[in-house]
């Protein structure tokens, strides 16, 4: 059930209705809340919901937390694997009790979104399961990917899902048969009519009053509601004690708005409830008890008292019980309500000690904090330096567990607060070290050669030239060197490794120096230059040892430099008329691979191998090559590599299902904007085609790739 309207329209009201409604059926509830300050938080509302149905209570310990996540997780009888997958993503270290995963971060997310889902399939097996995702407008990146496959199972599940969102979020589900969409209107005349009696209950309203009321708010029902509360609330500035009367009622003038409205409000109620209002608006639309006392610095009884006294206005809910208590704004307008009244200097230093606050519970070890969380308080604290550090921190971390959109939104706001700092070395070497993972995040979205990754890249290297020979430098000039080879830019290739070269120079870094070998091996495979690909090859094999350089395999380029070197060798010495030699060094390539369990280098070894088989028309060994690299690249989420084993199948099936398997994943790599080994796949469509007999079509791939559309530069 996809429940769309506008703020204030009721879409929580309905679903709190419902949940009323349900007391004493029997059913499983799964409640889920966004937050528009956790946009970017891979997974936030999922973790949320787990940590309140673990019973997690602050200042529990993490093996404390551990062992309530246990008994969570017990009963659906989840794998010891899932419950280290869970136990992660709620930022809990791993004490032994679970398996250490050794898994990639596009391997790691994949298996935490199915973990997600079997627990809800689980649940849904036991009980029926009412699921409410709420704000749905506010969601991450990762969410609605979750939310897009529980979509896809959710007919065959004894559930109910119901997303509530605002009408600026368009969900990409409708249309589907077991997906039914309902929009909440403004209410008529007479439903507003309705709703001012219900809040004014035996009290009298006069006419005009009431007209005023319903003319303001336009239907939308918090805002009737707050206004109809706010003319009742003048009864006590009146000194009335009983029921309103018309006389003093006319009197009264309804708010022009729902702010004002609720300013009026806040206001009669003093300015110990309206401070107390304002800090909690500063943490957030919801608050817990501790971090608010902790601000607000008042005693215990009087922070008490004040909180009860909001709540019974209804402009805050609670939940638990004091000292465990969160608080929530009645609806997300209301937070903004009171955040907006705080003068600007008040606001910031509110963030200020929000901020500290939370980096104290850090500290601690009291809970876990997520760093755009405080980067966010920061920010708005105004202080640049810390923000940057924390938003560098929450993109560093979402890398680390493939939420590659999450990355990219967070480091983007790092790099926004580093471009309003003066242009010095230290801002430099900041920002670079920012370019240096938003970079690799750009590729797993765009690809290797989007245009994003380019602009990225390319500031990276203009940063990089203005800086002194280091060691920290490396990795980003890699990156611009990658993304060159992948539009097939050969020339500005060649230019980046002889600046790694240089560098590795300056410094006498022979670890650099083996990365200047291994960004000019490829560049001269794939120019034909074989002799000088070869002494490359040599170069750099002599200087890498497997244990000391294990790192560069994350750092540089994703894979490990000997097994390109080997792997690349392999063709390199067919070409030059050592076939025996070619397929030793093929065999070690795939060897080292397996023995380093790093998948991507195990890809690349198996493809280069593809490439190997493919020359020496080993048409057998090729296809079970083929078809391991891409199980392999499927597994583990690796488009590329992906498309290079479909397309080594096809030509391997010699046939007209092989060549339009071929002329498929073309169609795929050209929409990649990937030139490099363009002109391999277009070769292998050719040949297939006129091995099948196409001739008209054959010639005609050759032709376009002739026609210099797609020769390296």
């Amino acid at each position: 059930m996809l429940l769309s309207g506008e703020a204030g329209i009721g879409k929580s009201r309905l679903t709190a209705a419902l949940l009323e409604r349900l007391t004493g059926e029997p059913h499983t509830r799964l409640r889920y809340f966004c937050s528009p300050q956790h946009t970017d938080s891979a997974l936030y509302p999922i973790i949320g919901q787990m940590e309140r149905a673990a019973g997690f209570a602050h200042g529990d310990s993490p093996q404390g937390k551990l062992d309530k996540l246990d008994v969570v997780l017990a009963q659906t009888s989840t794998s010891n694997q899932d419950s280290a997958l869970f136990a992660e993503i709620l930022s809990l270290p791993n004490d032994g009790r679970y398996p250490a995963l050794e898994l990639l971060p596009s391997l790691r997310r994949q298996k935490t979104l199915e973990a997600i889902i079997s627990q809800v399939q689980a649940l849904s097996r036991e009980n029926l399961a009412l699921m409410i995702f709420e704000d749905a407008h506010w969601t991450d990146p990762t969410s609605l990917e979750l939310l897009g496959r529980l979509v896809d199972q959710i007919s065959s599940l004894r559930a109910l899902l119901i997303l509530t969102f605002r009408p600026e979020f368009t969900p990409p589900w409708i249309g589907q048969p077991h997906v039914t969409p309902l929009t909440i209107n403004r209410l008529v005349r007479k439903e507003s009519e309705a709703l001012i009696d219900r809040v004014i209950g035996s009290k009298v309203l006069p006419a005009n009053i009431r007209q005023d009321i319903i003319e303001r708010t336009d239907g939308i029902p918090l805002f009737v509601e707050e206004m109809t509360k706010a003319v009742l609330d003048t009864e006590g500035e009146k000194g009335a004690e009983r029921a309103i009367t018309a006389v003093l009622l006319t009197e009264l003038a309804v708010p022009a708005t729902l702010h004002a409205s609720l300013m009026a409000r806040l206001d009669r109620l003093g300015p110990t409830a309206k401070e107390v209002a304002q800090i909690g608006a500063v943490i957030g639309r919801e608050f817990s008890y501790q971090l608010l006392s902790a601000v607000a610095q008042r005693t215990g009884e009087e922070l008490q008292a004040t909180l009860r006294r909001l709540s019974d206005t209804g402009l805050i809910l609670c939940r638990g019980s004091l000292p465990e208590a969160t608080f929530v704004f009645k609806h997300a307008l209301v937070r903004d309500a009171a955040y907006n009244t705080l003068l600007r200097d008040r606001r910031q230093n509110l963030h200020l000690c929000v901020a500290h606050r939370l980096e104290s519970e850090i500290a601690d070890h009291l809970t876990p904090v997520e760093p755009e969380l405080l980067a966010h308080h920061y920010a708005a604290g105004g202080s640049r330096d810390k923000a940057i550090r924390y938003w560098r921190e929450a993109g560093e971390r979402a890398v680390r567990r493939a939420a590659n959109r999450e990355a990219i939104e967070n480091l983007r706001r790092a790099l926004s607060l580093i471009s309003k700092q003066e242009e010095t070395v230290e801002r430099w070497r900041v920002e670079l070290g920012i370019l240096s993972l938003l970079c690799p995040a750009l590729m797993g979205v765009y690809g290797w050669s989007g245009e994003e990754v380019g602009h990225a890249v390319e500031r990276a290297a203009e940063i990089a030239r203005r800086l002194e020979s280091s060691a920290d430098l490396a990795p980003s000039i890699a990156n611009l060197w990658h993304f060159n080879v992948s539009r097939g830019r050969l020339d500005r290739a060649d230019e980046i490794s002889s600046d790694l070269r240089r560098i590795a120079d300056e410094l006498h870094d022979p670890e650099i120096t083996l990365q200047a070998h291994h960004a000019t091996w490829p560049t001269r495979w794939l120019r034909g230059d074989f002799m000088d690909a070869s002494r490359e090859i040599d170069a750099g094999m002599s200087l890498y040892d497997e244990h000391r350089h294990r790192h560069h395999r994350y750092v540089y380029l994703g894979h490990d430099p000997a097994v390109c070197a080997l792997a690349i060798g392999s063709t390199v010495q067919w070409a030059l008329g050592y076939p025996e030699q070619a397929m030793r060094l093929e065999e070690q390539a795939t060897a080292l691979a397996r023995r380093l369990e790093h998948i991507p280098s195990l890809a690349q070894a198996l493809s280069l191998s593809c490439e190997l088989r493919k020359e020496l028309r080993d048409v057998s060994t090729l296809n079970d090559t083929a078809t391991e690299l891409l199980a392999l690249s499927e597994e583990h989420g690796l488009p590329q590599f992906r498309a290079t084993a479909r397309m080594f199948l096809g030509w391997g099936q010699a046939n007209a299902a092989g060549i339009t398997l071929l002329e498929q994943e073309l169609i795929g790599w050209k929409q990649m904007g990937l030139k490099v080994y363009l002109t391999r796949n277009m070769y292998l469509l050719a040949e297939s085609c006129l091995l099948a007999g196409n001739w008209t079509e054959g010639v005609e791939v050759i032709t376009e790739a002739l026609a210099g559309n797609y020769i390296l530069d």
